[in-house]
């Protein structure tokens, strides 16, 4: 392994982002790419977008540069993306050439210039209202691993033989030509690392490298084509769709699979044949983790998100347990080795194996703080009620940090729309501010909402407060829709669609909508925020009426200076995660009507939005653009995290939080919503505390759980003396890094969560 790291170090430094302008042979190759693409283009300027991507595939697999990696028995770096890059678009990848060449071409329009005027990271806009990256996600894809691990890719070129046929449509045709050609030009990289293999093998002195090169130049000549046909195929099939499509489509593909079920048998059946032990298989699971921490530089790199996934545990299609020796294999080689990625995404149930939940609670508590475990109780009813069947909805995936999709039947674009639920409150309530240098467009000035006056009753406040945010909503996800149509003209992914469902048979990229389902997720950022606002206004405006609105404005507008009493006042009433009735009904009620309402609207690709309560970093990143808000928060000050409570007055027991989530309906936010718990290490808790404690949440309708296990003295003691604690990992949102490579202001962050009781 030492050979191993020491190799992959040696090439990815080069291409690290922050010096990848200066690699001249990395700038060479995707310069001739281009120009290449730029000529047939300009040769052929009525060429259909699906064929030409084809094109940029072809062009991409006979001038990339695969690299074999000697210590290594893999194969699946082509040379053609920056270390940091798991797919997604970058100027710097060859396969961005045509959203490079065609995105200005078509989307500099009025509204696109509105879409960036709203976005909370915008410097000259005063709205701050959402962070939209872009009107699509091209990012948190998941391949159809099932199907290909079943038919290979040339299954998949025989399905597409199938549905040629002379009375296609134009656009039908283009499309399976497009598809079959990206499968081709999968195969051609295939084979030219099975090519140079079997070159290198010739000189190959070393017998442990000489073994990788003959594994090599077998399988890259066998997988992707057909199925895998032992354990180390299916890893290296596994890891080579991953990267090779990434690298042709420029899409991120983020998860690499629901590992323990797709293998779990190849690896029995070798076993059970003779060709492999498990101190063999640990080295390759092993060596098959460790490129991605490499590439992303994680031991310095103070913001390592890699959205690299592997699903484990769970269920199968037909609902059995899925929990067995490969999944212990795996969780504890990414324990052993210190790894953070790929970021090991859990799937729970009340059904979960004691020996499972154990390990998981061990590795946790052993300062492992790698995990998101992710409750099946509550998201496949929650995508049973979004349409999809049990089947399907059983072989879920997270992807990218824990947004959900259903494997092979769609792209779920679940974390490109952050909406900031606190900040359009917040402009409910008083108007929009100018700072220096900050202006609003006249034309979208019109789209914000008129600030909310006194009312007869809590009722009426409640539904204009609701009427405003749901407006606010239903703007950005227009404007995405409205501009997101185009999409199949400048990004379209015809290898990637070729392995979902339905998208051959209906002759549609999915970008166009080709997909079995279409959904595309809302952020809802802030909650228990707006749920503690929504509750103070109730109590103290309206039910005991010792507060007006205009009262409460005038102290939010001073951002509570000279009112300090009243904030003292204000913070010690009962919060969301305090498990009190009034704030219990008004998550539920909010909740509810928020998903009821994202679940109408209607997206780029003719299926509908979906909310969820996932806001990944934004609690911070967003919360500097809230102004002073009703529940004692100050102006800039953190927005609550996920579906967790806010820190003003955090509950005193953790399963109060656990039962306060009781009364919200996840099936409603298919999207995932995520509660990060921060809990004592150093001996305080035990594994089967910590059992009990996870057990409880899937019990009370927990969605997904992100623990922390923590010392806060440790953690001070790790920002003075980095040097001693290198090896400290802490869990940030959907992602894990190395506590000492932080800047000190997400440090800060961290310490100060409240640390919870059981």
């Amino acid at each position: 392994m030492h050979n191993l790291r020491e190799e992959l170090h040696a090439y990815y430094t080069p291409l690290r982002l922050d010096r990848i302008a200066e690699n001249a042979v990395y700038v060479a190759r995707r310069d001739a790419i281009f120009a290449a693409m730029d000529a047939y283009e300009t040769a052929n300027p009525d060429t259909h977008p699906y064929l030409l991507k084809a094109r940029l595939h072809e062009e991409i697999a006979r001038r990339s540069e695969p690299v074999i990696f000697r210590h290594s028995p893999f194969f699946f770096e082509l040379g053609v993306r920056p270390a940091e890059c798991w797919g997604a678009p970058t100027e710097w990848a060859p396969a961005s050439w045509m959203l490079c060449r065609r995105n200005p071409r078509v989307q500099q329009t009025e509204r696109m210039r509105w879409i960036h005027h709203f976005r909370s990271r915008n410097d000259k806009s005063p709205v701050k209202l959402w962070n939209i990256w872009d009107v699509f996600d091209y990012d948190h894809h998941c391949l159809a691993y099932t199907r290909l691990l079943d038919v290979g890719v040339n299954g998949i070129l025989r399905e597409i033989a199938e549905e040629q046929s002379p009375d296609n449509s134009p656009e039908k045709a283009a499309f399976l030509e497009a598809a079959a050609r990206g499968c081709h030009a999968l195969l051609t990289l295939a084979g030219r690392f099975a090519e140079r293999a079997g070159a290198m093998l010739q000189t190959e002195a070393d017998p442990r490298v000489h073994r990788n090169l003959e594994r090599m130049a077998a399988s890259a000549a066998h997988v992707p084509a057909h199925p895998p046909r032992t354990f180390y195929e299916g890893l290296a099939m596994l890891w080579f769709l991953r990267e090779a499509t990434a690298s042709l489509e420029d899409i991120g593909i983020s998860v690499l699979g629901h590992v323990d079920r797709l293998l779990i048998g190849l690896y029995r059946a070798d076993l059970a044949a003779g060709r492999l032990d498990e101190s063999e298989a640990r080295d390759l699971l092993a060596r098959w983790m460790l490129p991605t921490d490499i590439k992303f530089h994680v031991d310095d790199n103070p913001w390592p998100e890699t959205s690299t996934c592997m699903e484990l545990g769970g269920c199968d299609a037909d609902g059995a347990p899925v929990y067995n020796e490969l999944t212990r294999m795996i969780l504890d080689v990414h324990r052993e080795h210190g790894m953070i990625n790929p970021k090991p995404n859990c799937r729970i149930s009340a059904a979960s194996a004691e020996d499972y939940l154990r390990q998981i609670a061990a590795t946790t508590l052993g300062g492992h703080n790698n995990f998101a475990l992710i409750n099946d109780d509550v998201l496949i009813p929650a995508f049973l009620r979004a349409g999809k069947t049990l089947a399907e909805a059983r072989l879920y995936v997270n992807g990218g940090c824990q947004e959900p999709m259903v494997e092979g039947v769609e792209h779920s674009a679940g974390a490109f729309y952050y909406f900031n639920l606190a900040r359009a409150f917040d402009l409910s309530l008083r108007p929009v501010e100018h700072a220096a240098g900050q202006e609003i467009i006249p034309e979208a000035e019109q789209h914000l909402p008129e600030p909310l006056t006194a009312k007869a009753d809590f009722e009426t406040f409640y539904q204009d407060a609701l009427t405003r945010i749901q407006a606010l909503i239903r703007l950005g996800a227009d404007w995405v829709r409205e501009l997101g149509q185009r999409t199949w003209e400048i990004q379209p992914c015809p290898l990637f669609s070729a392995s979902l469902a339905d998208c051959l048979s209906s002759g549609k990229d999915y970008t166009a909508g080709g997909a079995r389902y279409n959904p595309s997720g809302i952020c809802l950022v802030g909650f228990a925020t707006v749920i503690d606002s929504l509750a103070v206004i109730r109590r103290a405006v309206f039910d005991e009426k010792w507060l007006s609105l205009d009262e409460l404005n005038q102290a939010l507008a001073a951002n509570w200076k000279g009112y300090e009493a009243l904030r003292a006042r204000i913070v010690a009433l009962p919060k969301f995660g305090h498990d009190e009735p009034v704030t219990n009904a008004l998550a539920r009620r909010l909740a509810a009507d928020l998903g009821g309402f994202v679940r109408l609207l209607e997206n780029e690709r003719g299926g509908n939005f979906q909310a969820s309560l996932f806001v990944y970093y934004f609690f911070r990143w967003s919360g500097v653009d809230v102004r002073a808000t009703p529940d004692g928060r100050g102006c800039g000050e953190l927005l609550s995290q996920g579906v967790a409570p806010a820190r003003l007055h955090p509950p005193e027991h953790l399963t109060d939080v656990f039962r306060t989530l009781t009364h919200i309906d996840f099936a409603d936010l298919p999207g995932n919503s995520v509660v990060d718990i921060q809990l004592p290490a150093g001996g305080v808790l035990q594994p089967a505390e910590l059992v009990a404690l996870i057990r409880a949440f899937v019990c009370l309708n927990g969605p997904t759980l992100q623990l922390n296990c923590v010392s806060p003295a440790v953690l001070r003691e790790a920002q003075g003396s980095p040097e001693r604690h290198r090896d400290l990992i802490v869990r940030i949102s959907g992602l894990s890094a190395r506590f000492v490579a932080l800047t000190k202001d997400v440090q800060d962050e961290i310490i100060s969560r409240t640390m919870m009781v059981t």
